[in-house]
């Protein structure tokens, strides 16, 4: 979809329906309240029914603000419909909230209930310590045996009780290697296959990135992860392939050597999707808060238009960023109820990313003769971070619409993003999109220009800047390697979303086939995922207009109605 550099405006005019220079807005007070929201009308008259029913009042934000007089009367201001970039699918902030859009929890199961194990060591075992033959035959036999197990079948017990199969529809287990020969001789039902899912270039980097081991690809149910948490995730793999292995080498379970089973299934060669976070948040292995960056560019999987073009996969990563690191950590993790919504969606709605973009595109290929190919040093830092964020302030200077769509925090935000997203372009290097994004906040904007946002914001990327160049464990990591684990990170999501994005929009730039893993960018490269990770804010769209079909329903479990 192209995108010209003042988008963004025109969409703010024609959803307001006002001139984009007005500074005032003639019909404050007027515009409804609630009820020039679908969706919080509707809330309204579904609460009311909830509140009959069981005798107690529920959600009533007319009665609390207007009757008892209690907090801020919703819909003073216009209440804006959005458009996500991207797209053509118009919708409210309202439907971009993680919890009533079932794309987006389901884009958040689908990346922490996925359990990644290399089935060498098994095999290895197998043959050394049984004398066993391990072929194409044996291993489709236990590839059905798994999708079997991986969804609570028994197999080498009686007396076992089963899991309904209707709420696990979304379980199943898949297998991938470097090596043609290999997953051609495999059942294609169970196989990912990267010449088929990637373009050639892309393809013959991931082969060699994953060699000849045989890499197996767990999704465990989301009815399972939603029960439970991250944590089970390897333990219920290590149980699934456990079994399967077991039975169909007819092995004894009780044996010496199924501990190695155990163990491979576990621990050895197993790729956590996010490492336990810090105790205060009191959370298992597979949270967003041990998710690193680099993993972002890995699982998304959408068609690069480079050499000419980065934003498009550049603003898939940042819609999943905001809502991974900005609306669920933040916002639900942190915070929780209302959380935050509006400020990770400006990220991706509007085209507003894309239209600053495609200007700053432009100016990288007119300054350094094209992407990727200035230098990493200070000055490209430095030049990039003033043409983004002036160019952005004059934006917001010039239309006082654009800060009616943005509030104080988010326009700091936004400008620090860009200006991250400008210098990974230009240099092809996560390290200076980060550094650029802590420079813009911390003395350009606030030094140099008095901008902070509210309550002096800022404040983090202060001792934040200085640790993006240090590799010790205790203060930064190699940048695709960090998370809101690390320290200066975790206070405030902002410092995570630039980090984040630094990633995404640098690799991109260098037409890299992955950032971090090229493992966990074949696993995602799977068509029977739920969420589609080619198209992030498509799917997204689709959740926000109900048009999203979840995993791991109950329906089947409850009262006939």
């Amino acid at each position: 979809m192209a995108v010209d550099k003042k988008t963004h405006i025109k969409l703010l005019e024609e959803t307001f329906k006002v001139s984009p220079t007005d500074i005032v807005d003639k019909k404050l007070y007027q515009h409804g309240g609630t009820r020039q929201s679908k969706r919080k009308t509707e809330y309204i008259e579904y609460a009311n029914r909830i509140a009959k029913e069981r005798g107690i009042p529920a959600y009533d934000p007319d009665h609390i603000a207007l009757e008892l007089e209690v907090g801020v009367p919703l819909g003073q201001r216009y209440l804006e419909p959005v458009k996500i970039s991207g797209t053509d699918v118009m919708c409210e902030y309202e439907d971009l909230h993680i919890m009533n859009n079932v794309a987006i929890e389901q884009m958040v199961d689908d990346i922490f209930r996925t359990a990644i194990v290399c089935i060498d060591l098994p095999h290895k075992v197998l043959v050394d310590r049984y004398g066993f033959e391990v072929t194409p035959e044996s291993i489709n036999t236990y590839l059905e045996t798994i999708n079997h197990t991986m969804v609570g079948g028994a197999v080498t017990q009686e007396h076992m009780c089963e899991m309904h199969p209707g709420p696990c529809a979304d379980g199943y287990v898949k297998i991938f290697t470097g090596n043609d020969e290999v997953a051609s001789s495999l059942d294609s039902r169970f196989v990912i296959d990267i010449n088929k899912e990637f373009t050639p270039e892309k393809a013959a980097k991931l082969k060699e990135g994953v060699g000849d081991s045989l890499w197996q690809v767990s999704r465990v149910p989301t009815h399972a992860l939603r029960t439970m948490d991250g944590a089970i995730i390897h333990r219920w793999n290590a149980m699934g392939q456990t079994m399967a292995f077991i039975a169909s080498y007819h092995l004894c379970a009780g044996e010496a050597a199924i501990s190695d089973f155990a163990y491979a299934a576990k621990h050895a060669q197993y790729i956590w999707m996010g490492t336990p976070p810090f105790v205060s948040k009191a959370r298992g292995h597979n949270s967003v808060v041990g998710l690193p960056v680099g993993y972002i560019f890995d699982i998304i999987q959408h068609e690069s238009a480079m050499p000419d073009d980065p934003i498009p996969v550049s603003a898939e990563g940042l819609a999943m960023e905001s809502i991974l690191y900005f609306a669920l950590y933040y916002g639900q993790m942190m915070i929780g109820t209302v959380g935050v919504t509006v400020a990770p969606a400006t990220f991706y709605v509007n085209e507003l990313y894309e239209s600053r973009g495609a200007h700053l595109v432009d100016w990288i290929k007119d300054k350094y003769g094209g992407i990727a190919q200035a230098p990493m040093n200070w000055d490209t830092i430095h030049d990039c971070t003033d043409e983004a964020t002036m160019a952005a302030i004059e934006e917001y200077d010039t239309y006082p619409l654009l800060p009616e769509h943005h509030w104080g925090l988010i326009q700091a935000v936004q400008i620090s993003l860009i200006s991250s997203a400008c210098a990974a372009w230009a240099t092809g290097k996560p390290m200076a999109g980060a550094l650029a994004a802590h420079y813009c906040m911390s003395f350009v904007q606030k030094e140099a220009l008095m901008r902070t946002g509210w309550g002096g914001q800022e404040s983090t990327h202060h001792p934040a800047m200085p640790a993006m160049t240090s590799v010790l464990l205790d203060e930064g990591l190699p940048v695709e390697l960090t998370g809101i684990n690390v320290p200066f990170r975790s206070p405030f999501a902002d410092s995570q979303h630039y980090t984040s994005h630094s990633v995404v929009a640098a690799h991109e730039a260098r037409m890299d086939a992955w950032a971090l893993s090229p493992i966990v960018k074949v696993a995602f490269a799977d068509p029977h995922l739920p969420f589609n990770f080619r198209n992030v804010r498509e799917s997204v769209a689709k959740g926000a207009l109900r048009e999203f079909e979840p995993a791991g329903e109950r329906d089947v479990l409850r009262p006939t109605k």
